[in-house]
This record gives structure tokens, C-alpha cells and sequence, in this order.
């Protein structure tokens, strides 16, 4: 082994030894969480790991993440190259010749690569400093970082591409070639030839390829490490479920998230791979109008939590921190500013969930202090005395129905459907008129349908997302015992809400039922049939349609209304900038529906002037809260010639169906 070759081959202990401690280093503090990764499920995993991790499917859902795919394909190519390089640095003259056709192959795709990876770094480059997107805001230093990472890519390349003008392998190499004409190199070639510039750039090329090892795991791209395994170790979870807390453990000593390492190793897990990429930034409804949440930020916040305390926790674990969780990290005005759309976390490309981590940071400030804003309180206390956030009486619950002669189900229980009302649609003054319709609209299509009437009661989906677990809990369970006791199979229900409640968090409690949202329902019906829409009844003037969270992002819902606007219209909705899975929030969700917005602009202002854009004069729904809120937004811009309709409004409307809605106190 010749002096360079001892030398490289210190170098290459030392780095790996860097490496080594410092991924050791975030595997302990990873593993100060709860539970335990899981190694269930190998085969999903390791097809979440193929299509998700090396196909990159989640980056491709946007246009620039081409080019983090082709540096991130890349990176697999020129490891090739790299370890080759490495190891003739250490024993002379070495190389993957004895592969054969494989060697000419892969050094065929490095040639290729080098150039789609260097044509991906301007591109980084010109977005970062020229176009400069909101998401990619951050620290300066996390700037630097990039650039750092950028120029360190770049140089790799070039010396790989210097390598390969002077003593070119064997394979397809037309970038390398054409280089090489470009510098008029025609005399022989070789290491011979050029032994100093040859060795230079051997020595440049390992190198950097060793500083980069050295760096990356002290740098924002750790995730280059970590994202793989975030996603080998991909939680299963039913979307839109919020796990039970177990009240009932005697021998817990808190609810909820209150330390850092009350979250689990995945959720500790999650806060490493974060990539920085600011996708749950740009979809935040709550960042977009101002709010101080940031998704990415709140990530970020923990994970530097976390490298701070961890050293300390691993030798004393349960020593006091002078930085506490909540108040010091997760800020008060952040904490409350979620609306729990589920955008952050659809749009993360490594699955990180920043809304379930403050949603359970929610739990224990409500669980273990009581503390969450004045207005939720008194919605929460009027959910728990009367089962409605408005506190009407519990007896008037069915009052809706009046003069429509709709059997409860105590009255009979052999139907087809529990039709759910929900709070919305059995006291809000102004959504009684589509339960109302959707009534008369089963009727009419000879749906057997029944109700609970004043048997029924709130599903508990606020007081979950605002943290009160054990208020939602016993919602929840009162429902169930309810639904079971009169033997129900199917639910119907227009509040996405409820749906969502009934559909994915009552299994918890051992609710299992067929739930169909009322769009799914009577866009069936209109297809068998048996709703005759009558188009000519309709003004004209042009439809869009506002998607629900928590049907097309949690439920995936999306067709049905549109279906059901169109199969009455004749044509399709105009649809607005951001729709379907990224749609906008109306601001209602996560309890926020009755809690003031006191910070920067409404959300659901935001979301009016962008369904008033499309230029139609009716806005539809399919959700009391979205309905709720897009009216408000709507008349704040002072559009009083632009209507905001349920979907089984519109239908009932064409089908000449009255509702003759009973006047009440406007809730």
C-alpha cells in the first residue's frame, strides 16, 4: 500500500467512525420514544420502501420534485463511481472491470446521470435564488446548507466527469466524450497521460465524497439517511382516526403529549426525516393567511428539541429541562391555530404528521390542565350538558323533522338506513333546510330511512380535535351503544363530521357500520334513476363546488357532489385553484369552527374570494360547517348576488321538493 493509499484509507475509518457515532447518537434519541418501530406487515413495507422511497412517488406529485428525484436516482448511480474511486485510492489500480457487462452498464448510466444531476442543481439553484418559493423560507444557515450541499454535488460531478475525460472506462459515454472534445483533448489518454490532473482530481473526488459523509448527518440533509426508514416504518392508521386515549389507565401518569418523549420512536422518527421541502407549508391553510403555524416549522422546532434534551435524557432520564414542550417549542397561538385539514400531512413526500403531533400536544393542555381558548370551552360545556355546541335542548333534537311524518327508530327499527342528522343539521337554523331536503329526497326516491330523533346525540368530533378525549369518548360510546342496541347497519349523514367520526373513529369503541355520505347517496339514486332532476328550473349563472376536509381529503368523497351538481346542471363544475385532495379549508375544522380567528387574515375569507374568482353564482357544498363558513366569507365580500347551497338543496330545488322549514331561533 503505497503513502496515499494509508493516508485515503484513515481518512475513510475516520469519516465512516464520524458517521457511525453520530447516526448512533440519533437512533438513542429516537429511541427515547414510546413503543417500539415496527417489523409487522414486511411485504407492505418494503413496497411502501420501492415505490414511495426509490420511485419517489410522493416528490413526483409536483413538478419540482423531478428534480430532487434525478439527484436523488442519481446519488444510487454515482455511489457506483464512488466506492470504485475509493478503494483504488487505497489498493492502486483497482476497479469493478471483473463485473463485465455490468461495469460498461453502470458506467454508461453515471455518464448519463452526471449530466441529469447537474442539470437538477441549476434548477435547485434557480429556484432557491431567483424564484425563490415561500416554502423553501427558512434560517439563514438552512440556506447555507443547501447551497453547501449544492456546491459540494456539483464539484463531485465535475471531478467525476475530469476522471473520466482523462482515462474514460469502458461504456456509452457522449456527455464524457463530448466534453472532452469541447477542451480539444485528442492526444492519448490514460493516467499516464495526465498523471498530476488525473491524481488531483482522484484525490478532489474522494475527498469531497468523505466530507460529505462526515456532514450530512450534522446537517438538514440527515434526511438523505433517515427519510427510507421513515418510510419502511410507515405507521398503518385509518385516516381520519384519531387513536383512543385509554382513559382509563389507572397508571398513566399524563394523557396526551406533554414531553418529547411521550411521542413514540416513529413520531421521534418523523422530526429527523423531515427534507425541508416546505409541502405542508405551502398547503397550511393556517400559514397561508397569516397564522404563526408552519407545519415544517413546528417539525423542525421538535426535531432541534429533541438533539438539544436528547444527550442529556439518555443520562438522565427523567431530569428536568430548562425548555419545556408546550410554552417553549409549540407556542400557544401555534398550538390552536390548526384546523386539522389533514393538508400538512397528504402533502408530506416522507409521511411526516405534524397535525397528530399537535393534535396530542392538544390532549394533555386540555386533559392535564384545562387550558384551551375561552370560546372552546364554551362550546365544549354546552356539547356536554345539552349534546350540541349550541346548547339547545337536548329534546328538540328531532324538532327538524316536524310535519314530515319520519318514524324514529324506536318507533321502527327495520329500515335500511339510520339517517344521521348531526348537531348542524338538527339545530343550525339555516342547515335544517337540507336535512329537510335530504328527507323529502329519500322519500321521494322510497329510501327506508329512520331517525334516532332526540336518542341522538353529538358524535364528538370537536371536543376530539380540541383534545377532550374522554368528553369525545363518551360521545362517541353513548352513539355506539345506541346504533347497536336498535341493530344498525348502514348510516347516512350529510355532516363530513360525522361521517368521518362514524366511519373511522366508533370501530375504536366497536361501532362497525356501512356510513355513505348524503352526496354518495343520492348521486346513486340519480344514477338508478329513481331522482329525476329537472334542469330547467335551475338559474343559470355557473357552479363551483368547495371540498370538505374531511370528505375528500380524509374520506376520500370527491366525485360524488361534483356527479350530482352535474348530473343536474347538464355540465361540469368550474372548479377553483386549489380542489379535490388539495383543497383550501374553510377554517372550521380541529374545534376552530368556534373559536374567533384574532390572527391575520380569515381563513374562510380566503377561500370565498377563491371560489368568487371561478365567476359562478352558486357556491356548493356538501358540509354544515363549510356552508357555515363559506356564507360568512362570502358576505364579508359583500357578494350578496352569489348563493352558497348544499348539493341536496340544489337537487331538491329542480325536483320541486318543499321543504317547508320550520322557523326557529337562529343558532
Amino acid at each position: 500500500m503505497t503513502l496515499d493509499g494509508f493516508v485515503l484509507l484513515t481518512l475513510i475509518i475516520v469519516a465512516h467512525l464520524i458517521f457511525a457515532i453520530r447516526l448512533i447518537n440519533v437512533y438513542q434519541w429516537v429511541n427515547l420514544g414510546q413503543g417500539s418501530l415496527a417489523w409487522d406487515r414486511i411485504p407492505e413495507r418494503m413496497n411502501d420502501l420501492f415505490v414511495k422511497g426509490f420511485g419517489q412517488k410522493l416528490v413526483l406529485r409536483k413538478k419540482s420534485g423531478i428534480g430532487h428525484a434525478l439527484i436523488f436516482w442519481g446519488f444510487f448511480v454515482l455511489t457506483f463511481g464512488t466506492i470504485e474511486g475509493l478503494v483504488s485510492g487505497v489498493l492502486f489500480d483497482f476497479s469493478f472491470a471483473f463485473l463485465g457487462p455490468i461495469w460498461w452498464f453502470m458506467n454508461t448510466c453515471q455518464d448519463f446521470f452526471g449530466a441529469l444531476v447537474m442539470i437538477a442543481l441549476g434548477a435547485a439553484l434557480y429556484r432557491r435564488l431567483i424564484i425563490r418559493p415561500k416554502r423553501l423560507e427558512g434560517p439563514f444557515s438552512h440556506t447555507l446548507d443547501a447551497l453547501f450541499i449544492i456546491g459540494l454535488i456539483a464539484l463531485l460531478i465535475v471531478a467525476f466527469y475530469a476522471m473520466q475525460i482523462i482515462a474514460p472506462k469502458p461504456g456509452f459515454t457522449p456527455v464524457a466524450d463530448g466534453l472532452r472534445a469541447m477542451l480539444g483533448i485528442t492526444g492519448p489518454l490514460g493516467k499516464e497521460a495526465y498523471p498530476v490532473a488525473f491524481h488531483s482530481f482522484h484525490w478532489l473526488h474522494n475527498l469531497i465524497v468523505l466530507g460529505f459523509l462526515v456532514y450530512i448527518p450534522f446537517s438538514k440533509h440527515l434526511h438523505i439517511i433517515t427519510a427510507l426508514p421513515n418510510l419502511f416504518f410507515r405507521q398503518e392508521r385509518v385516516r381520519g382516526r384519531i387513536p383512543n386515549l385509554d382513559m382509563e389507565n389507572e397508571s398513566a401518569e399524563s394523557f396526551g403529549i406533554v414531553k418529547i418523549t411521550d411521542f413514540t420512536k416513529k413520531e421521534l422518527l418523523d422530526l429527523a426525516s423531515c427534507t425541508e421541502c416546505g409541502r405542508c407549508q405551502e398547503a397550511c391553510p393556517a400559514y397561508n393567511t397569516g397564522k404563526p403555524l408552519s407545519p415544517k416549522k413546528v417539525v423542525l422546532d421538535l426535531k432541534d428539541y429533541l438533539f438539544e434534551v436528547g444527550p442529556k435524557l439518555l443520562h438522565h432520564p427523567g431530569a428536568e429541562l430548562e425548555k419545556q414542550l408546550y410554552g417553549d417549542v409549540i407556542a400557544h397561538d401555534v398550538l390552536w391555530a390548526c384546523t386539522s385539514c389533514f393538508a400538512c400531512e397528504e402533502a408530506c413526500p416522507v409521511e411526516i404528521q405534524p397535525m397528530s403531533k399537535l393534535l396530542g400536544i392538544r390532549q394533555a393542555r386540555v386533559l392535564m390542565e384545562g387550558d384551551f381558548p375561552e370560546e372552546a370551552q364554551n362550546a365544549l360545556r354546552n356539547i356536554e350538558t345539552q349534546s350540541n355546541p349550541w346548547n339547545l335542548p337536548q329534546e328538540e333534537r328531532g324538532k327538524w323533522a316536524e310535519g314530515l311524518d319520519i318514524q324514529t327508530l324506536a318507533e321502527n327499527a327495520e329500515v335500511e338506513y339510520l339517517f344521521f342528522t348531526g348537531c348542524a343539521g338538527a339545530y343550525d337554523q339555516r342547515y335544517i333546510n337540507v336535512t329537510r331536503s335530504l328527507a323529502l329526497l329519500f322519500r321521494h326516491a322510497g329510501v327506508s330511512f329512520g331517525i334516532l330523533g332526540n336518542e341522538e346525540c353529538c358524535t364528538g368530533d370537536s371536543a376530539k380535535r380540541v383534545g377532550n378525549e374522554y368528553l369525545a369518548q363518551t360521545l362517541a360510546q353513548q352513539n355506539v351503544d345506541t346504533f347497536n342496541g336498535y341493530g344498525v347497519k348502514k348510516v347516512v349523514t350529510a355532516c363530513p363530521h360525522c361521517f368521518n367520526a362514524i366511519k373511522n373513529e366508533f370501530p375504536q369503541l366497536g361501532g362497525h357500520y356501512e356510513v355513505i355520505h348524503h352526496s354518495e347517496l343520492i348521486n346513486d339514486l340519480i344514477k338508478e334513476g329513481k331522482l329525476k332532476p329537472d334542469a330547467k328550473a335551475l338559474a343559470d349563472g355557473g357552479y363551483t363546488y368547495h371540498d370538505s376536509c374531511y370528505l375528500a381529503r380524509y374520506n376520500g368523497v370527491m366525485d360524488a357532489p361534483r356527479d350530482v351538481v352535474a348530473r343536474v346542471t347538464g355540465k361540469p363544475v368550474t372548479e377553483m385553484e386549489r380542489t379535490r385532495s388539495n383543497g383550501f379549508c374553510c377554517g372550521a375544522g380541529g374545534g376552530r369552527m368556534w373559536m374567533e380567528e384574532k390572527i391575520g387574515k380569515a381563513i374562510n375569507q380566503e377561500r370565498a374570494q377563491e371560489a368568487l374568482r371561478t365567476g359562478a353564482k352558486t357556491i356548493a357544498t356538501a358540509c354544515p360547517f363549510c356552508m357555515t363558513m363559506i356564507t360568512d366569507g362570502v358576505k364579508h365580500e359583500g357578494r350578496e348576488d352569489v348563493q352558497v347551497k348544499d348539493v341536496a338543496e340544489i337537487l331538491a330545488e329542480v325536483m320541486h321538493l318543499e321543504t317547508g322549514q320550520r322557523k326557529t331561533t337562529d343558532a
